[in-house]
């Protein structure tokens, strides 16, 4: 049995997600090791500080030692295992879900999120100990002193950003970003108006956030910022905002691919996007000399893809950018300042991706109920696809599960996207 999805290991907290999956967790940590450290953070969810507790008793019954990093972004902790000297990284989150779901996120040593086959060994290590409970035991473990501090100057050292005079807004969606996002931009120097910058577990990615950007959109309609950006629950997923008008996830990416290039530190003019990297996307980047790879949904897939080719940026539709001359994985935050960065010296972020055009495109989740439960797997997803694709042959369709919730994700791209749409939602209103 594998316990972990696309993202880490995630769940409704109570139900599908409980304290005994995060304490199975830590001693399986610990026992794959030798005394090991494991560096720990977490979002602002009601949930996380019984998750912590749960997986703490884990680690230590295991025979390991945790570094608790309080409340910070996930790209934290893949920072600090590094810069700590770290065994394993655990963030505590449910990233862009709501606020009753919670998750687990595991890193190596390395900064990077477990590859599958030692996600394979730590599940059968939780199911070999399945019988164990954790206690009713509260753990006291200090936060590290002064770590937002630490992790700022680390963030504003590798980028090398200086931003006097801008006046930049940040939704922090009372996430993991709530403190550590306006500090940082603080410190580069900018005008920082902030949003949702509490510590608010039982509002974290309500109707604000990364995936609900209209809150900020009508923010910048009034507050005269030149740029804005929007967090998720873990500030690995970013929203950009150039005055009121949002930039689009692909132009962020092209934008970013476009500078790196210009640069001159694109490693082998090559990206890494993902199938549902959109079409316009990839004709972009190859007019101006860039040539673009495509992995499964993931940042996890992304990533090893880049090992595998030896890149240096990738990206997910989603807001996700891996660039990895500064981080290890997708970090909202350091991605955030280096669109500063691009947005200052190329006069816009719009102007500078103006010739970066989508192709047509729809989207959908579809719920997996009992009902619909039997096509929803590789091989009826692929035969769907390829059926709908014979009625739509200008179509490009991408049938998945989605790893972080029970339903199937749909995308079609091409002129005949939204009819294609209308038939894939009709096949599975269908019964099995």
């Amino acid at each position: 049995m594998n316990f972990f999805g696309t993202d880490g290991i995630r769940g409704t907290y109570g139900s599908t997600l409980k304290d005994s999956t995060a304490f199975l967790l830590g001693k399986s940590l610990a026992l794959l090791g030798e005394c090991p450290i494991i560096v720990v953070a977490r979002d602002t969810r009601v949930s996380g500080d019984a998750l912590f507790t749960a997986l703490a008793q884990g680690v230590y019954a295991g025979g390991g030692n945790v570094i608790n990093l309080g409340i910070l972004p996930t790209g934290a902790v893949g920072h600090f295992v590094r810069k700590l000297g770290g065994d394993y990284g655990v963030m505590i989150t449910a990233s862009h879900n709501p606020p009753q779901d919670n998750g687990l996120k595991v890193f190596d040593r390395y900064g990077v999120k477990l590859c599958k086959s030692k996600q394979i060994a730590v599940s059968s290590m939780m199911e070999r100990l399945s019988g164990e409970r954790v206690q009713d035991i509260k753990v006291y473990e200090p936060v590290f002193y002064d770590i937002e501090n630490i992790y700022c100057d680390d963030i504003l050292r590798s980028v090398q950003v200086h931003l006097p005079y801008i006046k930049i807004a940040l939704d922090c969606c009372f996430g993991a970003a709530y403190r550590v996002a306006p500090m940082v931009f603080a410190k580069a120097g900018a005008e920082v108006i902030a949003y949702c910058n509490r510590s608010v577990g039982s509002e974290i990615n309500v109707a604000c956030g990364a995936t609900h950007t209209e809150f900020l959109k009508e923010k910048m309609l009034s507050n005269g910022c030149r740029l804005g950006f929007c967090f998720d629950g873990d500030a690995d997923r970013l929203a950009v905002f150039e005055g009121a008008e949002q930039v689009s996830n692909s132009r962020v990416f092209y934008g970013i691919a476009k500078y790196l290039k210009e640069k001159g530190v694109l490693s082998k003019n090559t990206v890494c996007g993902t199938v549902l990297t959109n079409g316009g996307v990839e004709q972009a980047l190859g007019r101006i000399g860039i040539s673009l790879v495509r992995s499964a949904v993931g940042d996890t897939n992304v990533f090893d893809k880049m090992v595998e080719l030896g890149l240096n940026l990738g990206g997910e539709e989603s807001g996700h950018y891996i660039v990895a001359d500064y981080a290890t994985g997708s970090d909202a935050i350091v991605n955030a300042l280096l669109v500063c960065v691009i947005a200052s010296e190329k006069g816009g972020l719009l102007k500078y991706t103006a010739e970066c055009e989508e192709k047509p495109y729809a989207a959908a989740t579809i719920p997996i109920t009992h009902a619909n439960s039997r096509l929803t797997t590789d091989v009826s997803l692929a035969a769907a696809a390829s059926r709908i694709g014979e009625l739509y042959p200008d179509c490009r369709i991408v049938l998945r599960r989605s790893g972080t919730e029970n339903a199937v994700r749909a995308y079609l791209e091409g002129d005949s996207a939204s009819d294609a749409l209308k038939e894939v939602v009709a096949t599975f209103a269908k019964p099995n």
